[in-house]
């Protein structure tokens, strides 16, 4: 595996960016791309974490000396984060999917910066979602939940971070909730997500945001 990894504002000079690395990919591998039984469905938890590691299509970005507190220094960071993302990454294929994925890690997040990441986050996905793209936030007590499974808190992580990846056909799933977040997808989506052999619970949750926001984004 090639990794493509950036470091900012330098690599810390104690080995803490191999083990901080280390606790990264041994999540994305032994958790995020293996199946769970509270996921709610078969598959990996996250279904492009295999092929995108197998890919090398995972960037990593670093950024030390973040406590993650300050909601302004987090818009900064990820609105840079995002353009650059989008500039630098080739857009979907047809099938409207791409490998392409950034993760951006904050070792240095404290509990209260935890905090403060959940409580911008919704800024952050508006900024995301309006750039064609989709973004989670992650980390170690994040109480984000499974879409499947309401119980299961998906989204908890050995180190803050932001993943980042192309909008998806199936992202009705995490879309569907806000209008202007749902009419984005729609727009790009709407024929897959109206098909029969689409995934039940994308197809159903289109068809209820459709009803729930309107039609004209069709």
């Amino acid at each position: 595996m090639t990794l493509d990894i950036t470091v900012a504002p330098e690599p810390p000079r104690d080995g803490r960016l191999d083990r901080d690395l280390s606790a990264v990919l041994g999540w994305l591998r032994d958790d995020v791309g293996e199946p769970s039984e509270h996921i709610g469905r078969a598959g990996p938890v996250c279904p492009f974490v295999p092929g995108a590691l197998n890919a090398d299509a995972v960037r990593f970005s670093f950024h030390y000396g973040v406590d993650a507190c300050d909601v302004d220094e987090l818009r900064r960071l990820v609105s840079c984060e995002l353009r650059v993302f989008q500039r630098t990454t080739a857009p979907p294929k047809k099938s409207g999917i791409s490998l392409h994925s950034l993760l951006v890690v904050l070792p240095d997040a404290t509990e209260e910066g935890w905090r403060r990441i959940d409580e911008s986050y919704g800024t952050l996905k508006d900024l995301a979602v309006g750039a064609g793209l989709m973004i989670g936030q992650f980390h170690p007590a994040c109480a984000e939940p499974s879409v499947r499974n309401p119980s299961f808190p998906v989204s908890r992580s050995p180190r803050a971070l932001y993943a980042i990846r192309h909008m998806a056909p199936h992202d009705a799933l995490f879309l569907h909730v806000e209008q202007r977040w749902f009419r984005t997808y729609a727009a790009r989506f709407a024929s897959h997500a109206r098909q029969p052999r689409t995934d039940p619970l994308v197809h159903e949750l289109y068809r209820s945001a459709r009803e729930r926001h309107g039609r004209r984004q069709e």
